[in-house]
């Protein structure tokens, strides 16, 4: 059964309008309505659960998609679940080069201060 709907105004530019356009057809939606209804719904039900967290959009290829479908259908990880594993390995992957980036330039000048200086070489 459909709820009721209520007949809402709304101002947006033609550039906007054109873009709402050309989503006619796409997701199921049958008009400019159904678009708007479906942005709204989108905007509202991907909203972060807790204050002060943050969401993020990643556009999916259908190759990834499909690549998706299989973890999901094998597994049960949802494309959420992949892009939050993946986000906590690239920022482990990117500390850790951090870190061991300053312990090699840590351990140079160690090697560096632990040289003896010949006079030789110096001027």
């Amino acid at each position: 059964m459909t709820q009721p709907t209520s007949a809402v105004s709304l101002r947006i530019t033609e550039d906007d309008l054109a873009l709402l356009d050309a989503r006619i057809g796409m997701d199921g939606a049958r008009s400019r309505s159904d678009v708007v209804r479906l942005a709204i719904q989108e905007f509202l039900h991907n909203q972060p659960l807790l204050q002060g967290m943050k969401s993020v959009r990643i556009p999916l290829g259908r190759n990834d998609q499909v690549q998706l479908g299989k973890l999901y259908e094998l597994q049960g990880t949802t494309p959420e679940i992949a892009a939050q594993e993946g986000l906590k390995l690239y920022i482990e992957q990117a500390i850790d080069k951090i870190v061991n980036g300053i312990k090699l330039d840590d351990a140079l000048e160690a090697s560096r201060a632990a040289t003896m200086r010949r006079s030789e070489y110096q001027e």
